[in-house]
């Protein structure tokens, strides 16, 4: 009996400590995140800039604290393309001549502090096909995607998905080379049903794949999206010309991208 009420004891006292416990951290050093995209889609020639200006915040914190009043631009050749805020922290320019084998420049100016990065079109290919399946990993209410896309040989491609709702993938062409590359993606439980989703298959060069997979692997799936908090300090590839060790995070990338509407139903 007096086993049976100490197990009982230790079970009540388990119980009473399941609300979460916050420990205090240190106030992390806070930083500029430039998340840049410039992209045109396959075989286009027009392209798009969509620059999201933000800062780090604490750990524990579930708001992104974006930028306004930055000033963000774009220089090709003799070009120079201006975006404009859209809402805040989000800048955009559209109809961008983007062409192969030409530098981009990114210049991004906040709290008196100018931000560079220059990159060159890294080509794609097109999505197949996204269809449903039923199999499930962890759970019965996931959502299997079945990605077809098959890969351009003379390119040596890296490539990042985007399946929408903070959910990235990676890969590369080392054992598809020239061949259509078939595979499931799970979505969790919380993935909405009858809504039409975009997915985004975007090239990639070594040196953004590699970043991806640092930031995906730091970041996890967690809702938060990859650029929100900083668990970590990865460097990208902007750099700060007057302080080089005050440098942002963040990517600024120059893409070919392709879209495919992927709309989920109950099984």
């Amino acid at each position: 009996m007096k086993r049976l009420i100490f197990i009982f004891g230790l079970f009540l006292f388990l119980w009473g400590c399941e609300d979460p416990i916050h420990v205090p951290l240190p106030e992390p050093t806070t930083y500029t995140v430039i998340d840049a995209t410039l992209w045109r889609p396959v075989a286009g020639n027009k392209g798009t800039l969509e620059v999201v200006v933000s800062q780090t915040s604490n750990f524990y914190s579930d708001t992104v604290p974006y930028v306004s009043g930055a000033s963000v631009s774009l220089t090709h050749g003799n070009t120079v393309v201006v975006a404009q805020e859209a809402e805040a922290g989000h800048y955009r320019a559209a109809g961008i001549s983007v062409t192969e084998n030409t530098d981009f420049t990114l210049r991004v100016e906040s709290n008196g502090t100018l931000y560079t990065a220059t990159e060159s079109l890294v080509l794609s290919t097109t999505i197949d096909a996204i269809t449903q399946g039923e199999d499930t990993v962890f759970s019965d209410d996931e959502v299997e995607a079945i990605v077809q896309f098959t890969d351009r040989p003379e390119l040596g491609n890296y490539y990042v998905i985007d399946f929408g709702y903070n959910n990235l993938f990676v890969t590369r062409d080392a054992f598809y080379n020239g061949n259509q590359l078939t595979f499931s993606f799970y979505y969790d439980e919380f993935f909405p049903k009858n809504t039409p989703t975009e997915v985004l298959l975007m090239g990639a060069d070594k040196d953004f794949y590699t970043y991806m997979q640092v930031l995906i692997s730091h970041a996890g799936q967690d809702g938060g999206g990859p650029f929100a908090t900083a668990k970590s300090t990865l460097r990208g590839n902007i750099q700060n010309p007057a302080d080089p060790d005050a440098f942002p995070l963040g990517y600024f990338r120059v893409v070919e991208r392709d879209t495919f509407i992927f709309t989920a139903v109950d099984n």
